[in-house]
C-alpha cells in the first residue's frame, strides 16, 4: 500500500499538522504501508525528524506552493514519478475541494485531516480529532454524502509510545514535577514566561522538565536563562514524551496533539491558547475539568503563570479530579482508532 501525505509546517501554523500525520503514518508503516511526506520547505530540524522517523520526504519547490494550481501540478508530478498511490492524506489549511478533486485520478482514496470546518472538501474520509460543540453539524454541508467522518479525540493520531495502558495510570494530585511543552515552535515564547514564574516561586517551585520542539526559534535563549537553575532541565527534543508525561504531576502547554498525549495518562494541565484552532479544545477541556485554561497566550505574563502554578500546588484534591477528568476524555480511543485504521488499510 502506497501512502502520500501532503502537509506543511512553519512558525505561523506550528508543527501539529506534521506531528499528527507522522503518528498516523507510523501506524500505517507498522501495518506494511510505504509512507512518503510531500511538504514545502520545513524547518531543518523538523525535516530531519521526519526522515529519522523512517519516512521518505520530498520537498516541493518554493514556487509550487504559490497557489493551489501550482501545488497540484507539483504534487501530481510526484505521484506520477512514484507510480501512483493508494491513499492520499491531506492535512493543509490552504487546500480544499478544488485541489482534492483534481487529485482524484491519481489515488484510490483521499483522507482529509481538518479542524477548521471552513471550506468544502472532496474526500472519502475526514478526520477531526479535536473537541467541538455539535461536531457532526460542522461538516454537514462541506463534504460528499458518501464521506465517512471520524470525529473527536477517540480518533486522535498519537505515536506508538502512547498505545497501551495509559488509562490505568493513577495520580495523587500532589504537584512535585512539571512538564513544560508549548509545541514545536512556541512563537510567542511562553516557555520563557513560565521560567520566569518558576524563578519567582523560589523554593516553592516544582522540579521542572522543559521540552523544546524541533522548530523552536528560542532554544539558545531558553538554555541561557535556565543555566545554573538546578530544578529545571531543558531538552531540545525527545522520543520519550510518554515517559516524561508519566513522570510529571502536571503539564504546562497548549492544546492540539499535546493535549491528547497528556490526557492518555491523565496529566492535569495548565494551558494557553496559542492558535485559534486550539480554542474550542481549551474551553471544552476546561469545562470538563480536565485542564485549567488561562486563555490567550499573548495576554499572559509570568505573574499569571506563577499564580496558576501556585494554586495547583496548594489544591491537590482539585488536581486529582482534573487527572480523572482528563483520562475520561480518552475513554474508548483504543477500539475507535483501531477501527479507523482498519478502514484506511482496506482501501488498497
Amino acid at each position: 500500500m502506497k501512502v502520500l501525505i501532503r502537509a506543511d509546517a512553519n512558525l505561523k501554523t506550528g508543527t501539529g499538522h506534521i506531528m499528527r500525520c507522522a503518528a498516523l503514518g507510523e501506524k500505517l508503516m507498522v501495518s506494511g504501508a510505504s509512507v512518503r511526506f510531500l511538504s514545502s520547505s520545513l524547518p531543518a530540524g523538523l525535516a530531519k525528524w521526519v526522515r529519522d522517523c523512517g519516512f521518505e520526504l520530498t520537498t516541493l519547490p518554493n514556487e509550487s506552493t504559490s497557489n493551489w494550481h501550482a501545488d497540484f501540478d507539483a504534487t501530481s508530478k510526484v505521484v506520477r514519478e512514484i507510480g501512483g498511490i493508494d491513499l492520499l492524506i491531506v492535512d493543509h489549511y490552504f487546500l480544499d475541494q478544488k485541489w482534492e478533486s483534481k487529485m482524484r485520478p491519481y489515488t484510490k482514496r483521499i483522507l482529509v485531516i481538518d479542524d477548521l470546518a471552513n471550506r468544502y472538501h472532496d474526500c472519502d474520509f475526514l478526520l477531526d480529532q479535536n473537541l467541538h460543540e455539535n461536531p457532526q453539524a460542522r461538516y454537514l454541508k462541506l463534504l460528499p454524502k458518501s464521506a465517512m467522518l471520524f470525529l473527536g479525540p477517540q480518533f486522535a493520531c498519537l505515536r506508538n509510545e502512547f498505545d497501551g495502558e495509559g488509562l490505568n495510570f493513577v495520580r495523587d494530585g500532589k504537584v512535585k514535577r512539571l512538564l513544560v511543552f508549548f509545541g514545536g515552535t512556541d512563537p510567542g515564547n511562553q516557555t520563557l514566561k513560565v521560567i520566569e514564574a518558576l524563578r519567582s516561586l523560589g523554593t516553592e517551585a516544582p522540579e521542572s522538565t522543559i521540552v523544546l520542539g524541533p522548530a523552536n526559534p528560542f532554544g539558545d535563549m531558553i538554555h541561557a536563562c535556565t543555566n545554573g537553575l538546578r530544578n529545571i532541565s531543558v531538552l531540545d527534543a525527545t522520543d520519550e514524551m510518554s515517559k516524561l508525561i508519566q513522570q510529571a504531576d502536571m503539564g504546562i502547554g497548549t492544546c492540539g496533539v499535546a493535549a491528547w498525549e497528556r490526557c492518555i495518562f491523565g496529566l492535569p494541565s495548565l494551558v494557553a491558547i496559542t492558535a485559534e484552532n486550539q480554542r474550542e479544545d481549551a474551553e471544552i477541556l476546561d469545562r470538563l475539568g480536565a485542564v485549567d485554561n488561562l486563555g490567550d497566550a499573548e495576554l499572559l505574563n509570568s505573574i499569571h503563570w506563577k499564580f496558576a502554578i501556585s494554586r495547583a500546588i496548594n489544591d491537590p484534591d482539585r488536581i486529582r479530579r482534573m487527572s480523572v477528568a482528563s483520562k475520561d476524555v480518552m475513554v474508548g480511543r483504543s477500539e475507535a482508532f483501531s477501527k479507523f485504521l482498519r478502514i484506511l488499510l482496506d482501501v488498497s
